[in-house]
């Protein structure tokens, strides 16, 4: 009997296997282009740096940048990475050692697509190296360092995995290591590299990196083996709920029945605390875009990146209401609290949250007046139309939310439909369009106000459109409670 043989065929038992294969069958041919392209980002780096960093070592600059390969490729795995997941109570029953079992998990998750950055970036690099005039040992050496760099990160996403708290602390860490490298001029980051150069001048030191890929397994190992009990998975978690009475909200009075249930949903489950941080880390989207000379003059790239910056909560929470009461929403329609009220609860949550981002979201005028003019443009849009697209986005997806796991890349194949995809229109095309045409035909000033001033009107209109939403939402009540019980 063989713990791979069982993961095929259980893969081909599933309900609704054939959608599933379908699904990852697409993703495959969508990731075939973005594998050629990053091949060919690869190949091209080091010839482009070679030309235009002339007092450098190409390999030099490219290890010096690598604290930010890791960073980004760290953010992207937490956030899109589907961990391997296994039924530990059936195995366990079976004639399988619990190393076995482990070791099982801890393999699978090396094939994750992730696992495939040193492939398609790293190798053509180290290629380029050794046509250039490096050895074949000093680029095979630099390229396994990476490897087991890369291994490594994978093995302590399981870690950081379990608590957001270690994945957040780790976060301010690297931040506040690459602020130091750009205020102060500390060359922390710069340090990161400094075992790679010493790989590629002294092959030996490849043993380095080999017991660091040895000693995340191992700690890995441990951890998940420490938890590997069938009372474990069979036992009710008990945990003390602290946290939620939030009586700062009593100054609104009925009102404030739903906003606080949702506040205590956000902080003592896992996946709307996951959106939480997403949000937080909309904030710095704009850094891509800001600090780049060549989207100065591009106008619509600069107001899409302002609307992100405000709007990550919005985008992502109000198009899962009311996904995320569907574990009591048939209990929520029988209490006495009108429709109405219930997504004007929603909507202050989200405008609430908005209007936070754009407070936090002001030292953006490093960058320039023009800069915060669009990012207060867009708070304003996300505030009054961009909450209620949302929240008619969020009316057509019927899938239960699971509050207490964690959201991955492709993990819910019922959730997508056209109609989702047609409402991009609105919700990107739309707010651009709003500032694009009157800058165009008039000033970049006429542009501000039409953004922001298309907002505040719905604002102003909020009980009008409220009427309209709540029609909508009732005529498809008994179609979602059933959606919710499948």
């Amino acid at each position: 009997m063989n713990l791979f043989s069982l993961q095929w065929k259980e893969s081909f038992r599933a309900p609704q296997w054939e959608a599933k294969a379908t699904i990852k069958i697409l993703i495959g041919v969508v990731s075939l282009y973005f594998i050629g392209s990053f091949l060919f980002l690869g190949s091209v780096v080091y010839p482009a740096l070679n030309k235009t960093v002339l007092e450098r070592e190409p390999l030099e600059v490219f290890n010096s940048v690598l604290l930010l390969f890791f960073f980004a490729e760290l953010i992207i795995r937490f956030f899109f990475q589907q961990l391997p997941v296994t039924n530990i109570q059936s195995l366990i029953l079976l004639p399988f050692k619990k190393r076995q079992i482990v070791n099982h998990v801890m393999l699978r998750s090396v094939f994750s697509p992730f696992n495939l950055v040193p492939f398609i970036i790293y190798l053509p690099f180290a290629i380029s190296m050794y046509r250039d005039d490096y050895l074949e040992t000093q680029a095979l050496a630099w390229w396994l360092a990476l490897l087991m760099t890369t291994l490594s990160l994978n093995f302590l996403l399981y870690i950081i995995n379990k608590n957001n708290t270690y994945f957040v602390a780790l976060v301010l860490l690297l931040l506040g290591t690459i602020a130091l490298d750009v205020y102060a001029e500390t060359d922390l980051g710069k340090m990161v590299g400094i075992p790679f150069d010493a790989v590629v001048n002294n092959p030996e030191y490849l043993v380095g990196f080999l017991l660091l890929l040895c000693g995340m397994y191992g700690v890995l190992f441990f951890f998940l083996k420490k938890s590997f009990y069938l009372d474990a998975g069979l036992g009710k978690k008990r945990t003390r709920v602290s946290g939620g009475e939030f009586t700062v909200l009593n100054f609104l009075g009925d009102d404030a029945l739903i906003l606080r249930n949702d506040l205590r949903m956000i902080v003592r489950n896992a996946r709307p605390r996951q959106i939480a941080l997403m949000s937080f880390l909309f904030l710095f989207y704009g850094l891509v875009f800001f600090t780049q000379d060549i989207y100065r003059d591009m106008e619509y790239v600069m107001v899409f990146a302002g609307l992100f910056v405000t709007g990550g909560f919005t985008m992502t929470f109000g198009n899962y209401v009311p996904a995320w009461d569907s574990s009591y929403y048939k209990l929520l329609m029988t209490q006495n609290i009108s429709y109405k009220k219930y997504l004007l609860s929603k909507w202050n949550l989200m405008a609430f949250v908005t209007a936070v981002s754009m407070i936090l979201a002001i030292p953006y005028v490093y960058f320039g007046w023009d800069v915060l003019a669009i990012i207060i443009a867009g708070a304003f849009f996300n505030m009054g139309l961009g909450t209620w697209i949302a929240l008619f986005g969020g009316l057509l997806n019927k899938t239960p939310m699971k509050l207490n796991v964690k959201a991955k890349a492709f993990e819910n194949t019922q959730s997508f439909s056209l109609t989702q995809f047609a409402l991009i229109i609105p919700k990107m095309v739309l707010p651009v369009l709003l500032f694009w045409l009157p800058s165009y035909f008039i000033t970049p000033t006429a542009g501000f106000i039409s953004l922001a001033g298309s907002g505040i009107v719905a604002i102003i209109l909020r009980d009008k459109i409220a009427n309209w939403v709540t029609v909508l939402y009732k005529k498809q009540k008994h179609e979602t409670i059933e959606a919710f019980n499948k």
